[in-house]
């Protein structure tokens, strides 16, 4: 029995050609999204921190996390999307979460992890936003725009890296 040829397959992250990304400092954002991968309740408690700061500021602020294991998942309240999420075949987001975050036109995109996750640096590659940041990492030289380096783990220290390098500041509205 002839073996079929496999079928050539697109690479992961292709260039976007319609998507125009161009860095964003604070002072030029409204829309913010936070992507972040569960790992414990105290980082959980850093990115609600630091999007509840966000809000204050006057910034739209979104989170959605990525949650890979199901135990995790039962008392877990905020936006979040699970390996049922994920296309069976490709085991990339297929859901109307991420939908949602990829088309939605975010000024800035933060991606606050430090371990690859496929899922979330599809979104942050797939996504609109028109400025992506992401820590200095090699995994995310494709699905980001802007690398801020810092220590690898070191949630509290990336934030503030952030924050420095986009000129965190509270939001003023644009008069015409």
């Amino acid at each position: 029995m002839p073996q079929a040829s496999p079928v050539p397959v697109a690479p992961l992250f292709t260039p976007q050609d319609q998507i125009k990304h161009e860095f964003v400092n604070f002072s030029a954002s409204y829309r913010i999204c936070i992507l972040s991968e569960y790992e414990d309740e105290a980082q959980v408690e850093i990115i609600i921190a630091y999007q509840k700061k966000l809000e204050k500021m006057g910034y739209d602020a979104d989170v959605l996390f990525f949650i890979d294991n199901i135990e995790k998942e039962k008392a877990f309240y905020l936006q979040y999307i699970t390996p049922e999420d994920l296309d069976k075949k490709t085991l990339l987001p297929h859901s109307p979460k991420t939908d949602r975050v990829i088309v939605k036109k975010y000024d800035l995109l933060l991606n606050l992890y430090f371990r690859e996750c496929l899922p979330l640096q599809y979104v942050s590659h797939m996504s609109y936003a028109k400025c992506r940041v992401a820590p200095f990492i090699s995994t995310f030289t494709k699905c980001a725009d802007l690398l801020i380096p810092c220590k690898a783990g070191q949630l509290e220290e990336l934030i503030q890296q952030i924050n420095e390098t986009l000129k965190l500041k509270p939001h003023e509205r644009k008069t015409f």
